[in-house]
């Protein structure tokens, strides 16, 4: 799968990113008034994932829309692109023109066209899938709209070795030098390490998660916050 290593594990060998744990996030210090939400939702093949289970694509899309118009923006997290490198991108397509990042599991930097091609505004390139930082740096040689994500397991980096070895605050610093303006850190449990999300680089917008829409606001002040869409968007009945 990668280059310099495989990739297939998180950190201290847990399991493959074949499903995800929807549990309770554990709050953060520092508190903000208002916290900027980026809604998540998590897609493989033709269906949504919820605490549910599976939800049908009309329920999915009729979310995401709602989501759209109340948060102005929205992850797309494509499990099929993640872990097969196979993602659907029919999702995306009914999006186009919207406000819509997407997450199709980047390995080489050609791929991002893809996913630009199908509608998406910006391409989320993950260091779980993306085979080293020299195919990052060639992705932004294609285009601006791309938004770096340090994916951590457990509080410790999932990522190739050539971006294991500068530390994360380097890896933030010498992106925005090169023009980025949002990365995104997200683990499913929600701890990120705490360093990252004080004095981040000026002008670097900045999403943690993954945490719950109650401890959104006791992120530090100026991180936009990650959360699952179906908290954010309660699902109509």
């Amino acid at each position: 799968m990668r280059a310099d290593r495989h990739k297939g594990s998180p950190p201290g060998g847990a399991s493959r990113i074949d499903h995800i744990r929807y549990i309770a996030r554990r709050a953060l210090p520092a508190a903000m008034p208002e916290t900027a939400l980026l809604p998540r939702i998590v897609v493989r093949g033709n269906s949504a994932l919820s605490w549910d289970g599976p939800a049908p694509w009309s329920d999915a899309l009729a979310t995401a829309d709602r989501a759209l118009e109340d948060f102005g923006r929205l992850l797309v997290w494509d499990l099929g692109g993640i872990e097969r490198n196979r993602p659907n991108l029919e999702f995306v397509r009914h999006f186009e023109g919207e406000a819509v990042w997407v997450d199709a599991g980047i390995r080489v930097a050609e791929s991002v066209i893809d996913v630009l091609v199908a509608g998406a505004e910006r391409v989320v390139v993950g260091t779980k899938t993306l085979r080293s930082l020299e195919d990052l740096e060639e992705a932004r040689e294609l285009t601006e709209n791309l938004v770096p994500l340090l994916d951590f397991a457990a509080g410790k980096l999932w990522a190739p070795d050539s971006v294991l070895a500068l530390p994360p605050r380097d890896l933030l610093s010498d992106w925005r030098g090169r023009g980025t303006d949002t990365v995104l850190l997200l683990d499913e449990k929600g701890e990120v390490p705490g360093d990252l999300l004080r004095e981040p680089p000026d002008g670097l917008s900045v999403f943690a998660g993954l945490v719950s829409k109650n401890d959104a606001d006791h992120l530090p002040s100026g991180t936009g916050a990650i959360v699952d869409i179906w908290e954010a968007v309660p699902r109509r009945t």
